[in-house]
This record gives structure tokens, C-alpha cells and sequence, in this order.
């Protein structure tokens, strides 16, 4: 039931609706009467507490990773950080050593401008040599001398970040890239792109290895993986992380001194 437009003379909805709750007393009058028809008439199924309770209820099991926020609009809770990366959790004191004797079982096929045998994780590291003004593939047959120039490209599908260190012939660890700082180098994922400026050989003798760390959880964590494995069996180890996922390795024989 409608109304006409009130034109001041008869209570307002308001009004009408304060009689019928009882707020005010009630008058006897028409309106009042209309009012409470149109009040009964036929509209939304009253709430089912029941059922409501039950679909709260509910909310919660379909999904625990939405939460409800401060603007009340559900929104995803962020996934916890890696509590640690992902060679911690392959303790490596025991996996490397495994890994060293399986490896000792098969023959393995060396390949030009990187490390030995299958790629861990599809990742690769290579490189350019400049000598003389001039840029050429770089190859690990090749004897290097300190004043050459090193330009390392990489290819890593599902990876964003690197650490390269290297080790020379002395056992001293140098991190190249980040140049510094404890988070890893940001890197472009999928097909091969070059490393950002060139490294110098010195004359620290040779050779030297270059490990790859891709994905790593910042540059302490690859400095101990490599440091690791120099400590257990020198050279010969580091080379053998290649092996692992996201690690490859660049190995430079340097000419001895006169």
C-alpha cells in the first residue's frame, strides 16, 4: 500500500512507525492503521539463526589463508618467508660426499665455458673473454693470463637472483656479484643475458673457479656452501657443484710465471 505526498497534515513514516512499536502512544487514525497493513504484508523470510550459524561457520574451513581486514573487506594472508634456502636443507656434509661417489661411477663429458657434466636445474654460466681490445667466446681449454677480461652471461629458467664467487688457486674466496651487500644480484629469469660490467684477471695463480649460486637466500649462505666445499676436498670439490640445483661453475686455467 502507497501513500500520497504528505503535505504536512498527516504523520510521517517516522511517526507512524514510533505508534507502531509502541514507542509513542497510538492515535486510532487511518494512517496508523494503513501502516501497520503495509507492515504485515508478505515480504522477506524472517532469518534462520540456525542455518546462518552453520554457513559461519563454515567460512573459515574453505579457505584458512583469508583473514578479515581493518578496512573489513577479507583479504589473503601473505605465505611465511623460507625459514632457510634450499641447500641448508640438503645438509650438505652428507649429500656433496654422495654425490662425489656416485659421480666417481660415471664418465663425465666436460663442456666448453662451464662446469662438468649435466646442468643442475637447467641454470648455466658462461662467458666472454676480452684480450686485446678484442671480445671472444670463452672456452675452459683455453690458458688465461692475468690483465684478461671476463663478461659472465647466465641463462636460469625460474630464477632471479644470483651470487658468483670465485676461488683461486690459494683458496681465497672473492664474491663478484652483488659487488656488495647481503642480498643476492637481481637477475632476469629464462634465456641467456650478460652480467652487468667484466671482471679482471690478477695474478693470483690459477686456477680458478667461478660458482654460481642462483635463488640463494643472500650471499652468506652461498659464501658457506662454497666455503664448504673447498674445505672438504679444495678445487675438485667446488667443481663438483655444478652437480647441485641452481649452481653452475666456470673453471680458469691461468699460464704459470716464468
Amino acid at each position: 500500500m502507497s501513500f500520497p505526498i504528505n503535505d504536512g497534515s498527516r504523520p510521517s513514516k517516522l511517526e507512524l512507525g514510533r505508534r507502531h512499536t509502541g514507542e509513542v502512544p497510538k492515535q486510532g487514525s487511518p494512517e496508523e492503521a494503513a501502516f501497520a497493513e503495509q507492515i504485515a504484508a508478505p515480504g522477506l523470510a524472517p532469518f534462520d539463526w540456525e542455518v546462518l550459524s552453520k554457513a559461519a561457520a563454515r567460512v573459515p574451513e574453505q579457505d584458512p589463508l583469508m583473514l578479515l581486514g581493518r578496512s573489513g573487506l577479507p583479504q589473503r594472508a601473505a605465505p611465511e618467508a623460507p625459514v632457510q634456502s634450499w641447500w641448508r636443507r640438503l645438509k650438505l656434509a652428507w649429500v656433496v660426499p654422495v654425490l662425489v661417489a656416485c659421480l666417481a661411477l660415471v664418465v663425465v663429458v666436460p663442456r666448453l665455458g662451464g662446469g662438468p657434466g649435466v646442468k643442475g636445474g637447467g641454470v648455466d654460466l658462461d662467458f666472454m673473454l676480452q684480450r686485446d681490445g678484442q671480445m671472444m667466446p670463452g672456452t675452459d681449454a683455453e690458458l688465461f693470463h692475468p690483465g684478461d677480461r671476463l663478461q659472465f652471461s647466465y641463462r636460469a629458467p625460474g630464477y632471479e637472483d644470483l651470487v658468483l664467487v670465485g676461488v683461486d688457486g690459494t683458496g681465497e674466496l672473492s664474491v663478484y656479484y652483488p659487488r656488495a651487500g647481503e642480498l643476492p644480484y637481481p637477475i632476469v629469469p629464462g634465456e641467456r643475458h650478460f652480467l652487468d660490467g667484466s671482471i679482471v684477471l690478477d695474478e693470483a695463480p690459477g686456477p680458478e673457479i667461478f660458482v654460481a649460486v642462483f635463488g640463494s637466500g643472500g650471499v652468506s649462505e652461498a659464501r658457506e656452501l662454497v666455503e664448504d666445499a673447498f674445505e672438504r676436498d679444495g678445487l675438485p670439490a667446488l667443481e663438483q657443484l655444478a652437480e647441485l640445483p641452481g649452481v653452475d661453475v666456470v673453471r680458469i686455467d691461468k699460464e704459470e710465471a716464468p
